[in-house]
């Protein structure tokens, strides 16, 4: 491709994604849900908006982001930010929101598992603040120069965008994100992870190194055409090239987990280590006999959805006639038996299913079906999660929950019921359901 072709590609994706970004949560879905009501709350400093169903939810938006707003500013050493839209919607179950540099968030507000990696803090608030300090980093880094083209010549990484919001509004936490750096260390895939995570201890080995001063004194550097280049501001502030910092860091990450993991017990000395035969698994569960194994994950590189595979244990051995098995007793010393390795256990591995799961799948005490919840479009075109299950034989599904915003599912003891949570408007209630009618609704 020549440079003028490439220049034109990049112009046109950028004047498209001008038009495009301001859409709204809609363009995830494809939907509008022409449905709903919608109604403007002004604060101060924000216009907050929201459909008919989360008032409670937008006015404690409304307060969280008049709270978060003068901690921003004086993070960053901003005297003022232009007003911002925050659009709150609940009709996709979607643990995310985002920020552009039109002074827009857009934030999914529904019940979430965010409880996992936020521990003791609520989700409206972290989110709220996360996409605000997004806002802020946009406006100060803004130059005469019409948007976005400011911030493509800029050529800013994707880590630090998303290294400045967690290291100004959160904490580090086991999954934000200590686990994914012990896992991409020890697998030397540093150059692979979400921004999310080397983004934040990036800025906390920056800020550790030079000082959280030279954080601020980047995002106001200005070159001679009064324009912001990231790498450039980052040599006159830290006094070293980007490419070097980025290299220290990661020798830095990798001493510190190695160092970490030499004081710790090795999973063999806890128990036998099993690999599952798939390329990459997110959830499994072992059936009641042992078996089988329910699997969430690819057999692929190339595969962008999950699927659920069912790996059944061969137990079957291979064959030894007589005169095998008297020379191997023969010829066969203690060293040699003690050297012996365990055969490789072997699995015969099958889809049911594919798309988009949620909590692990659970078994029911007679192996025969699993439970789960999938994602799918529901109502008015939403996508949430339903209680699906499935016959482990012959492949066949049914749902068993429509437009509940399920999630959790799993078996009582003696197998009559199946228990899920489920959801609405951000109230979470436990719901049961008996087999008998899930059968006959089957049917």
């Amino acid at each position: 491709m020549t440079n003028k072709k490439s220049l034109l590609y990049i112009l046109i994706y950028f004047s498209l994604l001008r038009v495009a970004l301001p859409q709204g949560t809609w363009m995830w879905t494809n939907r509008t849900h022409p449905e709903l009501t919608w109604e403007t709350i002004e604060t101060e400093h924000f216009n907050i908006h929201y459909h008919n169903g989360i008032e409670e939810i937008a006015l404690q938006g409304a307060s969280i982001a008049e709270q978060v707003r003068t901690t921003l500013l004086e993070q960053l050493r901003l005297e003022s930010m232009p007003r911002v839209d925050i659009t709150f919607t609940a009709e996709d179950e979607i643990m995310s929101g985002y920020a552009i540099f039109t002074g827009m968030v857009f934030i999914w507000v529904d019940q979430n598992d965010a409880i996992i990696w936020l521990e003791d803090e609520k989700w409206l608030y972290q989110v709220i603040a996360h996409e605000l300090q997004h806002a802020a980093l946009f406006h100060s880094l803004k130059t005469w120069m019409w948007e976005p083209w400011s911030q493509l010549l800029s050529r800013t990484p994707l880590w630090f965008w998303e290294g400045m919001a967690e290291y100004y509004t959160e904490r580090w936490r086991p999954y934000r994100a200590d686990i994914s750096h012990k896992w991409h260390i020890l697998k030397n895939k540093t150059d692979h992870m979400d921004p999310h995570h080397d983004g934040f201890s990036k800025m906390k080995y920056w800020a550790d190194r030079f000082g959280d001063s030279t954080i601020v004194k980047l995002i106001h550097h200005r070159n001679k055409l009064k324009l912001f280049q990231f790498k450039k501001a980052f040599k006159e502030v830290t006094g070293i090239e980007l490419d070097q910092f980025e290299e220290d860091w990661r020798r830095h990450m990798n001493t510190y987990y190695y160092s970490y993991r030499s004081q710790k017990e090795t999973f063999e000395e806890i128990g036998n280590v099993i690999s599952l035969p798939v390329k990459e698994a997110s959830e499994f569960a072992i059936s009641p006999d042992s078996m089988k194994i329910a699997i969430v994950g690819r057999n692929n590189k190339d595969q962008w959805d999950q699927s659920l595979f069912i790996a059944v244990r061969d137990t079957s051995k291979p064959k030894e006639n007589a005169v095998s098995k008297l020379l191997s007793s023969l010829f066969t010393t203690r060293e040699d038996t003690a050297k012996k390795k365990k055969p490789k256990v072997k699995y015969e591995v099958e889809e049911i299913d594919y798309g988009r799961f949620g909590a692990r799948p659970r078994w029911s005490p007679d192996g025969t079906q699993l439970v789960y919840a999938k994602y799918r479009y529901g109502k008015y075109g939403s996508l949430i999660y339903d209680i699906r299950v499935t016959d482990v034989k012959t492949g066949k599904g049914r749902w068993i929950t429509q437009n509940a915003r399920a999630s959790h599912a799993d078996w009582s003891p003696d197998g009559k019921k199946i228990v899920f949570v489920a959801h609405k408007l951000g109230t979470s209630k436990t719901c049961t359901l008996s087999v008998q009618m899930v059968q006959i609704r089957g049917n």
